[in-house]
């Protein structure tokens, strides 16, 4: 059979049946997942991250591209998340992927959108591990089954509920094709592309697969070829072609990776060579064969049994399981007849990435040890099983008895020795295991049909296994069904449509049409406990709160004015209720309950807004900033005295000196001010030279211009920009372009050079081949 991807493959009626078939079991295993929801008036907004985090910030990029379709602002910043965020550096982190655009430039809700791109996403990785199985010779029918287990595994079905991790991990099959076309057919174009594609869909996930590939290539080319002899010239070039593909992505990777780089979130934390907790030792042993989507992230007693909480206190879990099948051939790998030296490597490799927190770190860029990864061991392991789903008779069947016997008693007794060890009542788990049981049945019945060679019966159980996971993974998961669709509508709307309340507050002073004002909102009484840290982006209102793990560099150094009432209420959270800050930041307005006091020192009741919430103007707002007469240094800061931060500029040490030559003895606010996607405008009126801070988060993507002459940008009082300004009036304009862009660029027209070239020289190889 001759080697072939897309065009060959597809003139075969066969595979267009395959392909329909595929479509109808992913619809109907997705119906299973939906149809709850929808019955039921449930919202499709699954875990905390995506009522917080990913809903809002999917509004802001509807609101980027629309400003950018309107306007022609480039969709550079942000105003909206925090106070300001370089949004092409770090959301794009969250957006990458065809789906996201495809529903951010129409209107559906975001409860309706998601359920839409999530089957998509099911469907595109159902299809891409289709084309990796026909083009490994599997049969049309192993292709289907095999498709059906990896759109459906247990890490796909968990990332479901991390968007912008699924669609990356719904391609990875069409990615280790390129690979193989390159390793087989010497062809390097498409894995050129689907570099530049995995790097533009995630870099991060990318950074753990590229790692893997090494071991994927090596176990690909013994494969092959039979032997490693000579692998290391071909792996060389591939390297080469990587490279290019890389430099093809520069425009976006660059600029994302210096803004990741920037702030707290990456670092080293655990480099530790063991967990010293038995839960993730026993859970890496379990993710082969239970499927830990559906026990995990419950919210249960039994939840605790397949998760663990690492450095920072956020749960992970081993998501390996590919179905019944799959974990029962996986002992045949190890046979006489099946065994080859880089399968044994593999394991190995994998075993000490999974065991050892320190190899596990390094697979997550050297931050707390992370089991992401594992999306290419699920991966691999079905391309391991493929043969043996292709032909039955490498099947050892006395170690298939044998490894079902062992398999059925672990899906029994894990849960209760994992119980034992977390010190959990088994009362507690009662329901759950009772889960795990059924599972067995349906294990016990997958491994007779297997031996029976029951072909029909297998794929049956195979897909009822399949439905009865994916639905207590989403549904049938108490924590996944808790918001109804009126709720989240209500949660997203509390201060009106999109753009309502700001239409609202402009209408309270005619002096805010030439004015940059941010609005304090109390959590508690508007956004329901907290939950709505960044439904200012629903909103498009210039809020002081956010839950971001790719917020600015500027943000860890505006904590430190009062780590007290600044830091959020989890990790990289952040909620400003310093009452000196929200002046220092140009708050001019509150919304709080009607029953709650003044956000403000100095502060009075303007109006009642929507009927339900008190509007509170701030008495000490500043207009984008103002001059400053005095100076301290950050070694010289009491965060106790936070009335400094808009008495006296905080400053770097090194930058004192200059600094203090350029204040003045005047403090004057700015007289207008307005802000306009990437784009600043100030006037501020002085009698003398002075030194003005603004509440514009200082970034290194920020540049300046006063009365049209270049001006330095300084970062002071809490990571916000400083600028001097002359005698007489100051127009001060700034300007965003992302930190690294203008270099992603050259590096991107470099690789496209490069592609040019390697294009050019294929056909001229071909001529003279001919």
């Amino acid at each position: 059979m001759k080697h072939a991807i897309f065009k060959p493959v597809f003139k075969d009626e066969k595979t267009w049946r395959d392909l329909l078939v595929l479509f109808a079991l992913v619809s109907l295993l997705c119906a299973v997942i939906f149809i709850p929801y929808i019955v039921n008036d449930q919202a499709f907004i699954l875990g905390l991250d995506m009522r917080t985090i990913y809903s809002s910030n999917f509004e802001g990029l509807r609101t980027m591209l629309a400003q950018w379709r309107q306007n022609g602002s480039l969709p550079f910043w942000n105003w909206s998340n925090f106070l300001g965020n370089d949004f092409y550096s770090s959301k794009l982190f969250y957006f990458n992927d065809l789906w996201e655009y495809l529903f951010a430039l129409g209107d559906l809700p975001y409860t309706t959108a998601i359920l839409w791109m999530t089957y998509l996403r099911f469907l595109s990785g159902a299809f891409s591990f289709y084309a990796y199985a026909r083009y490994n010779h599997a049969g049309h029918r192993v292709s289907i089954l095999a498709s059906l287990f990896w759109a459906f595994s247990s890490y796909m079905l968990q990332v479901m509920r991390d968007p912008f991790f699924a669609t990356f991990t719904a391609f990875l099959p069409l990615y280790f094709l390129s690979v193989d076309r390159y390793i087989v057919e010497k062809k390097h174009g498409f894995f050129i592309f689907m570099v530049f594609f995995m790097f533009f869909n995630n870099y991060y996930l990318f950074y753990m697969t590229s790692l893997f590939t090494i071991l994927y290539y090596l176990w690909r080319h013994e494969k092959e070829y039979g032997t490693l002899h000579d692998v290391m010239k071909p792996a060389v070039r591939l390297i080469g072609f990587y490279l290019v593909g890389f430099s093809c992505a520069g425009f976006f990777v660059v600029p994302e990776i210096l803004n990741i780089l920037s702030n707290s979130r990456l670092g080293v934390r655990d480099l530790i060579w063991s967990y010293g907790n038995p839960t993730p030792y026993l859970d890496i042993v379990n993710g082969l064969y239970t499927p830990a989507s559906m026990l995990a992230y419950r919210s249960t007693p039994a939840s605790t049994l397949y998760m663990w909480l690492r450095g920072e206190k956020e749960p992970l879990v081993y998501n390996i399981w590919a179905g019944a099948l799959m974990t029962l051939l996986v002992p045949q790998l190890f046979t006489k007849k099946n065994r080859r030296p880089m399968t044994l490597w593999c394991f190995a490799v994998c075993a000490l990435l999974s065991f050892i927190p320190i190899f596990s770190s390094a697979m997550h860029g050297f931050s707390e040890p992370s089991f992401r990864w594992t999306s290419n061991l699920t991966f691999l392991l079905l391309a391991m099983v493929l043969p043996l789903l292709n032909d039955a008779g490498r099947i050892d069947r006395n170690l298939l008895k044998k490894s079902a016997v062992a398999f059925v008693i672990l899906i029994a007794v894990s849960p209760l020795v994992c119980a034992a060890v977390n010190r959990v009542a088994l009362s507690e788990i009662v329901t759950e295991y009772r889960w795990l049981l059924v599972d067995d049945v349906l294990f016990v019945l997958i491994a007779w049909a297997l031996l029976a060679g029951k072909r029909k019966t297998v794929a049956a159980a195979a897909l009822a296994e399949l439905a009865m996971v994916s639905y207590f993974s989403f549904y049938g998961n108490p924590a996944m069904r808790s918001l109804t669709i009126p709720e989240a509508k209500a949660l997203y709307t509390a201060l009106g449509e999109k753009d309502a309340y700001n239409s609202f507050t402009l209408s309270l002073d005619e002096k805010n049409w030439s004015s940059f004002y941010r609005t304090y909102i109390n959590l508690e009484d508007v956004f329901w406990e907290n939950l709505g840290m960044n439904h200012a982006l629903d909103g498009n209102i210039r809020g002081v709160t956010t839950y971001d793990s790719t917020y600015l560099a500027s943000s860890d150094e505006l904590v430190q004015l009062d780590p007290d009432h600044i830091y959020g209420h989890w990790s990289w959270s952040f909620d400003i209720e310093n009452q000196d800050v929200l002046d220092l930041v140009s708050v001019k307005y509150g919304v709080t309950g009607l029953n709650t006091a003044c956000p403000f020192k100095n502060g009075r009741l303007v109006t009642t807004y929507m009927d339900t919430w008190n509007i509170w103007e701030n008495l000490d707002y500043i207009n984008l900033g103002k001059t400053y007469t005095d100076l301290e240094t950050w070694d010289d800061y009491d965060p106790s005295k936070s009335a400094d931060v808009t008495a006296k500029v905080i400053c770097h040490a090194e930058d004192a000196e200059e600094i203090r030559s350029l204040l003045g003895k005047e403090e004057v606010v700015c007289d207008t001010a307005e802000a306009d996607g990437r784009k600043v405008y100030a006037w501020i009126s002085t009698t003398e030279n002075g030194f003005a801070v603004l509440s514009v988060p200082y970034d290194e993507g920020w540049s300046a211009t006063v009365n049209g002459q270049p001006a330095r940008i300084y970062e002071v009082n809490g990571g916000l920009s400083g600028i001097a300004v002359p005698a007489g009036g100051a127009e001060i304009q700034m300007t965003f372009t992302p930190k690294g862009l203008k270099k992603g660029i050259v590096v991107s027209g470099i690789g496209v050079l490069l592609v040019l070239g390697i294009i050019v020289l294929d056909r001229r190889r071909k001529k003279v081949q001919a």
